[in-house]
């Protein structure tokens, strides 16, 4: 039987989040960095990585992303290891935040290609989703594991 650690052990070392948004034209698929990555993302997944299995992602505004989550927040990520034949799904409700002191937490330099004024840049936003569902597979074989 899967665990909450072990579930939380393939988010934080699954080399991207996949994030499923609803478009008008129905459901659309992205993989985004996943801020949990503590090798790549020292500083953010000190914030990211959770004993809970809240997500947190950063994000551009002006996106596709943000323009469906604000219409429909209803979301779901997957965390994937491959070749370990192992995956988390979470769903849930998806928040657009602003809030100056999570956005430095969760910064990382690497993205002034995106945002070259830094974290104050306006088009810059974290979007955070605490699911009501997660399950996923182990092996062969599903899993769920009750949300918090």
């Amino acid at each position: 039987m899967v665990d909450k650690l072990q579930a939380l052990k393939v988010m934080n070392t699954a080399h991207a989040v996949y994030l499923a948004t609803m478009s008008a034209g129905g459901p659309r698929v992205r993989a985004l960095v996943n801020l949990r990555l503590r090798w790549r993302y020292r500083g953010p997944s000190r914030t990211a990585r959770t004993d809970d299995f809240t997500v947190y992602l950063a994000t551009s505004r002006a996106s596709d992303k943000i323009a469906e989550i604000t219409a429909d927040p209803r979301v779901s990520v997957y965390y994937s290891r491959p070749l370990l034949f192992r995956g988390v799904m979470l769903c849930g409700a998806a928040e657009v935040l602003d809030d100056p002191a999570l956005k430095q937490a969760l910064w990382s330099e690497d993205w002034r290609i995106y945002w070259p004024d830094g974290v104050d840049n306006p088009d810059y936003v974290v979007v955070r989703i605490r699911p009501n569902e997660i399950r996923g597979w182990w092996g062969s074989k599903p899993f769920v594991l009750e949300a918090p």
